[in-house]
């Protein structure tokens, strides 16, 4: 999502660090990890051993325990061993102080830097087990969400993440109309900040519930195409449109465009069209891309603003929208053999390719 599918939630507090420690793994260390020497069994064994220390809870108060959570926080993995051990012992360990510091807490330690993302970061822990836990028991943590909200006129960025981590965990886990009213509910409480940050997260949560409705309401663009002209919805009328958001650096965009040239040039003659609208903020490189592409078809580009994108809360691309004749939303994912698919429903199967002509000299069979 975004972008390809935008990493939310927790992804936003411990899984950048995942991506951060893979891009400083030296090139020999797996080759490395297949010798046994004494010297690197003996480091090994000192590497665990200061994992276990490292993850330990300290003994203190919600001073020290505070200063514990950010450290760990703070701390990047350098192989896969310590990335794996962060993201069992590591999180476990800030999930346990977390809990620890809102048992003990005085009213006094309210007042430590750092205490109020406290709870916000255990609700960011608890919003990465959305997909599996019950129903109630989600409906609670979206209970205990709105309440954080309300009693925090200034909310931790973990509380935001965490908001967002519900909703779309339920939207890419396979319950987008549940997630609907997630991103309505919540998204129009962030809305209402006075952070700018989080009031526009909130309008994008409202925006991800209006996509997600999209099916069988009508669906409103604007923007200019990249000629400078202002794009015309209007005149698609009458004709099946597939609305792809999209960037020249998303690689599954990059594998998708040939099955969305192939349906163009099988449906284009009975009524297809498509509309592009890329999420590219540097447009020379959207430039060269569309040059060597040679897409076929409108694209639409507003630089930084992209307000359709933001208007239906795109979190992921690519993000496609298959739209029918009368203007109304089919589908909104019609991505793969889906397309194809729709395509030969809503237009008739596409006309067959013309059998060669025999050689000259040649009998047909």
């Amino acid at each position: 999502m975004l972008i390809h599918r935008i990493a939310l939630g927790l992804a936003l507090v411990v899984g950048w660090f995942a991506l951060a420690s893979h891009g400083t793994l030296r090139a020999g260390d797996d080759k490395a990890d297949k010798k046994t020497d004494k010297s690197q069994v003996e480091q090994k064994d000192n590497a665990e051993k200061e994992a276990k220390d490292r993850y330990q809870l300290p003994e203190g108060g919600v001073k020290e325990l505070l200063a514990f959570v950010n450290e760990t926080m703070a701390f990047r993995p350098a192989t896969r061993q310590e990335l794996n051990e962060y993201r069992t012992k590591g999180v476990a360990a800030m999930k346990a102080a977390a809990e620890k510091i809102l048992e003990i807490a005085k009213p006094e330690d309210k007042e430590l830097n750092g205490f109020d993302d406290v709870e916000g970061l255990l609700l960011i822990f608890r919003s990465g087990d959305t997909r599996t836990i019950s129903a109630e028991n989600r409906q609670k943590l979206i209970a205990d969400i709105k309440t954080y909200f309300a009693n925090h006129d200034n909310p931790s960025k973990y509380a935001v993440s965490a908001a967002m981590q519900v909703a779309s965990s339920l939207e890419y886990g396979g319950d987008p109309q549940v997630a609907v009213p997630v991103y309505r509910d919540l998204g129009a409480i962030l809305a209402r900040s006075k952070d700018p940050q989080i009031a526009k997260t909130g309008a994008k949560m409202e925006g991800a519930a209006r996509r997600l409705d999209l099916v069988g309401n009508t669906m409103e663009i604007d923007g200019t195409e990249m000629d400078g002209a202002k794009f015309d919805w209007a005149k698609y009328r009458g004709k099946v449109v597939l609305v792809d958001f999209w960037a020249t650096w998303c690689g599954p965009c990059r594998a998708e465009l040939p099955n969305v040239k192939k349906n163009y040039e099988l449906y284009h003659d009975k009524g297809f069209e498509i509309v592009g609208i890329s999420l590219d903020n540097n447009r020379k490189d959207l430039e060269a891309f569309l040059e060597q592409e040679q897409n076929p078809w409108v694209t639409l580009h507003d630089g930084n603003d992209n307000s359709v994108a933001n208007y239906y809360g795109v979190l992921g691309i690519p993000t496609v929208i298959l739209v029918d004749k009368e203007g109304k939303v089919v589908d909104t994912n019609a991505r793969g053999p889906k397309l194809g698919k729709l395509l030969e429903k809503m237009l008739g199967p596409a006309e067959p390719a013309s059998a060669e002509k025999d050689k000259p000299g040649e009998a047909s069979k």
